[in-house]
């Protein structure tokens, strides 16, 4: 979850730091190669890199979930994925949302329980095609902190 201040309690610059944090972290991502699979897999260091900046970038948005959910009153889910379901069911994402950006949450699931079976091929379908839902996700999260 988002890191508290001194008090225990979430401040705007912890959310800011998150914020900026996901920023930095689209960019590099952008910077890997990603014209072609075997580009791309050509230096172990693309596949390291990707692994960790996917995953950090999930966990930021699950984060701006939790804090979503918790500033709109929303009991706190069992599942990160829960996350997103309880904000759709309030009517906070579009309806499929959980459907649609949920894999991405069992993505960052999957790196850290099972980090030694990531298929690089998803790594790579990540970045270079579904990177764009992390960004969208991304910009609905902050327009309801900016409602809540």
């Amino acid at each position: 979850m988002l890191g508290p201040g001194e008090d225990g309690a979430v401040t705007r610059d912890d959310i800011q730091a998150k914020i900026e944090y996901f920023r930095q972290n689209v960019e590099e991502l952008e910077g890997l190669p990603q014209s072609s699979f075997d580009e791309f897999m050509s230096d172990p260091r693309n596949l390291k890199t990707a692994i960790y900046l996917l995953q950090t970038s999930v966990q930021v948005l699950i984060d701006l979930c939790g804090y979503s959910g918790a500033r709109l009153g929303l009991p706190t889910p069992p599942t990160s994925r829960g996350y997103l379901e309880a904000i759709e069911s309030r009517g906070f994402l579009p309806p499929g949302s959980a459907d649609r950006f949920g894999p991405m949450f069992a993505f960052r699931n999957r790196v850290v329980h099972l980090y030694d079976r990531i298929d690089p091929a998803i790594v790579y379908a990540l970045l270079t095609q579904e990177r764009t839902d992390l960004v969208e996700l991304f910009g609905r999260l902050l327009d309801l902190l900016e409602q809540a």
